[in-house]
């Protein structure tokens, strides 16, 4: 231990008044505790993200270009570049972090309450997307078909609705046999996203039929598939 405190050398006697005495004290090497560094610069991946999955939701994926993202996020491009080495990648890290987000939502709302109907679950996941509702638009609508790769991402994450439904099914609904499991989990599935588009864009389903009486529609249609 360096002792530098109030001037005292390890004996704890003073140095004070001996001018010159010893060796003048080394300057602190370049990184040491006394040197002051520059502070970190936290990353910015996720305000990159944020502000292509704005533009994404309004506009055709096609036509926003790099600079337009650079823009919304109030940085330049060669800043977006540094995190994404293009708007393709942008895209899907967003996909990803909704993904994400969608399925601890989902895992979520089938804790909280054990005894709900998956029907109940999917319309919690569905008012989910309000609040995120830029994202929710660019997996469920704009996205669809654009990439191999968003298109992978895509079955991952059935995959993994299939898993879970497939597991309340089996508890909720009794459903011992893995193929009608596997077929009403698969029905489930498609219903949420069918149901997620027509909720964000507000199509003619929904307009004909009202919010409230479009989820007593949906929770119908999921007792009708998890009866089979």
């Amino acid at each position: 231990m360096i002792y530098r405190m109030a001037g005292k050398n390890p004996s704890g006697r003073s140095t004070s008044g001996r001018r010159g005495a010893g060796r003048a004290p080394a300057s602190a090497p370049s990184g040491g505790n006394g040197a002051k560094r520059a502070a970190h610069r936290p990353s910015r991946r996720d305000v990159v993200v944020e502000a292509a999955m704005h533009l994404y939701s309004m506009r055709s994926i096609e036509d926003v270009t790099v600079a337009d993202i650079a823009a919304e996020a109030q940085m330049t491009s060669a800043a977006v570049y540094y995190h994404y080495p293009s708007k393709e990648e942008v895209l899907l890290g967003g996909l990803r972090i909704f993904a994400e987000q969608m399925l601890t939502q989902l895992r979520t709302e089938i804790d909280a309450d054990p005894e709900a109907s998956l029907g109940d679950v999917i319309i919690s996941v569905l008012e989910w997307t309000d609040a995120h509702r830029a994202a929710s638009l660019v997996y469920f609508v704009r996205s669809p078909g654009w990439s191999l790769s968003i298109e992978a991402l895509r079955r991952e994450v059935r995959l993994e609705m299939l898993a879970i439904f497939s597991a309340e099914l089996r508890v909720r609904d009794r459903i011992t046999s893995k193929a009608k499991q596997a077929a009403a989990a698969t029905a489930l599935s498609s219903l949420l996203e069918v149901s997620a588009s027509s909720w964000l864009t507000e199509d003619v389903v929904l307009a004909n039929l009202g919010r409230r009486r479009f989820s007593d529609e949906v929770r119908e249609l999921a007792a009708d598939i998890a009866s089979v």
